[in-house]
């Protein structure tokens, strides 16, 4: 069973992009919509405390009409999840990028910034309790906690301005060359690079013995990586950025060419930290 699960998790990220399916786009922070493509635009509607709470709960029952009491049987008793994803709390990422059943199958910790040190202990827990094979960092392209790292956020409240502090060190490799949108991208990606060296150091062991790997990884909803929208993008395997080996190594080797064009990718200078 746990074999089955491992290969339907690999077969998930290799497919990632492609199984993404919305009926409704939502216009992202740039406000381009997806011209040409089908695709309705439309903006998010405004919905009151109770009529949230009525949507969640309405939801659920949805989620649990189209799932028999069988389908929990599974994970009554513990998880097995082989992927421990450390993502953004932005509400435009989501498991379902993976185009998987998230259940079971993957453990995320979420924070504004996809930062370790933030969630350290909630990472330690899906990688030294339960069988993680990939420990992944997910930045997204628009990330407004960098945006924010990267502008005056003092009059933010002391908890956001703790959680923004820690993205200080990503911020100093930032030359201030080049527009504001370039800068930004740089950023983000710097940043899971960054979270892939803590994490490389933090489970040393697990990483040099093969047991595990860290992966950097962009949610590139802009298309700044000329991917097309909503692709998963690799710049980071084990503190590797360097896109011509990132497409050698051996984590890889499940893909063909053209997806390994599609998918690994980099804009960061590829700094060491």
């Amino acid at each position: 069973m746990a074999k089955k699960m491992h290969r339907n998790l690999f077969l998930g990220l290799t497919l990632a992009a492609s199984l993404l399916v919305t009926p409704t786009t939502y216009a992202s922070e740039g406000g381009h919509g997806h011209e040409g493509q089908g695709h309705e635009v439309v903006a998010a509607k405004a919905m009151s405390p109770a009529d949230t709470l009525v949507a969640a709960i309405k939801g659920n029952d949805n989620f649990k009409g189209h799932h028999d009491s069988h389908y929990f049987d599974a994970y009554q008793e513990e998880q097995i999840p082989g992927l421990t994803v450390i993502s953004c709390a932005d509400s435009r990422v989501h498991t379902s990028l993976f185009g998987m059943d998230p259940n079971n199958n993957i453990f995320i910790i979420r924070n504004i910034g996809n930062q370790i040190s933030n969630s350290e202990g909630s990472v330690d827990y899906g990688v030294r309790h339960l069988p993680c094979k990939v420990l992944m960092v997910m930045g997204h392209s628009s990330c407004g906690a960098i945006k924010a790292a990267m502008s005056n956020y003092s009059r933010e409240t002391p908890g956001i301005k703790k959680e923004l502090n820690s993205l200080r060190k990503v911020m100093l490799k930032d030359d201030g060359k080049g527009s504001f949108k370039e800068r930004w991208a740089k950023n983000v990606e710097r940043n899971v690079d960054y979270q892939v060296n803590y994490a490389c150091k933090l489970y040393n062991e697990k990483v040099k013995s093969g047991e595990m790997a860290v992966v950097g990884a962009i949610y590139d909803f802009n298309n700044l990586y000329g991917k097309g929208r909503g692709a998963l993008v690799i710049t980071n395997i084990n503190g590797e950025t360097n896109p011509n080996k990132i497409m050698n190594d051996s984590l890889l080797k499940g893909l063909g060419n053209s997806d390994l064009i599609n998918h690994v990718s980099s804009r960061a200078p590829g700094e060491k930290w």
